[in-house]
């Protein structure tokens, strides 16, 4: 187990608690033990991530762009060949 703070093993503790007074009747003891186990092997990389300083003017540090693949469709095409797409006369 990894030594926490105060804090810190009181939050594990509590995080523990709240799965266990939810979900508790389905599980057995060894799968609340390995649970307990990952409560408190979770806490220091959150511990880590709250002690970066944020300001509130501070941006995300990614821009999530989702990628959009869709079908192509073949150009129209008249008997000559020449695309129907609109002229613009100015």
């Amino acid at each position: 187990m990894p030594k926490l703070s105060a804090e810190g093993q009181a939050e594990a503790e509590a995080r523990l608690q709240a799965i266990l007074s939810r979900y508790g009747s389905r599980f057995s003891d060894a799968q609340k033990a390995d649970l307990r186990r990952l409560c408190f092997l979770a806490q220091p990389p959150l511990d880590h991530l709250r002690a970066y300083a944020l300001k509130n003017w501070d941006g995300p540090a990614l821009y999530l762009k989702p990628l959009v693949e869709r079908e192509k469709k073949p150009a129209r095409s008249d008997k000559t060949g020449a695309s129907k797409k609109p002229v613009s006369t100015r």
